[in-house]
C-alpha cells in the first residue's frame, strides 16, 4: 500500500484525493491546504483522512510514500524539491516547474534519489491520447504536418 499525501485541495486536489482512494494498492492519508473551509469540506468526505495546513508537515510525516502537489506554480518548484529530498515519490501538477532550469534540478534530484517525479497534464495518460501517440510513432500515418 502506497500512502499518499496530497498538498492544495483547491481545484485538482478533490479529484487527485478521489482517485487516489480509489486506485487499488493507494490511499490518501493526509491533505494540506492553506484555506480551513476546504480542509473542513474534505472531513465530511473523508473523515478518516488527516489534515494540516503546514506542507512541510505532511512532507516530514513517515507514514506518507509519495507526494502529491496541486498548488500554484509559484510553489511547485520549493514543494517538489523539499519533497524529494525527504525521500518521498513526487507528483506534481502541470506545469513542472516555473523555469526549465528548476524542471532540471528536480529530474536530477528525483534520479540521484532513485524517486519517482511524475509531472501529470490533463489526457496524457487516457487511452485515446496514449493510442494516438502509439499510432504516430508506429508511422501507420504517413508524415504528419
Amino acid at each position: 500500500m502506497i500512502n499518499v499525501g496530497v498538498i492544495g485541495y483547491g481545484y485538482w486536489g478533490p479529484n487527485l484525493v478521489r482517485n487516489f482512494m480509489a486506485a487499488p494498492g493507494s490511499a490518501v492519508t493526509s491533505v494540506c491546504d492553506r484555506r480551513d473551509a476546504r480542509l473542513s469540506s474534505l472531513g465530511k468526505l473523508y473523515p478518516g483522512v488527516n489534515t494540516c495546513s503546514d506542507a512541510s508537515a505532511l512532507i516530514n510525516d513517515p507514514q506518507i510514500d509519495a507526494v502529491v502537489i496541486a498548488t500554484p506554480v509559484s510553489s511547485h518548484f520549493d514543494l517538489a524539491l523539499e519533497a524529494l529530498r525527504a525521500g518521498k515519490h513526487v507528483l506534481v501538477e502541470k506545469p513542472l516547474a516555473a523555469k526549465s532550469e528548476q524542471a532540471r534540478k528536480l529530474v536530477d534530484e528525483a534520479a540521484a534519489r532513485k524517486l519517482v517525479l511524475q509531472v501529470d497534464h490533463t489526457f496524457v495518460y487516457t487511452d485515446a491520447v496514449r493510442r494516438i501517440r502509439e499510432l504516430i510513432t508506429s508511422d501507420q500515418l504517413g508524415e504528419i504536418y
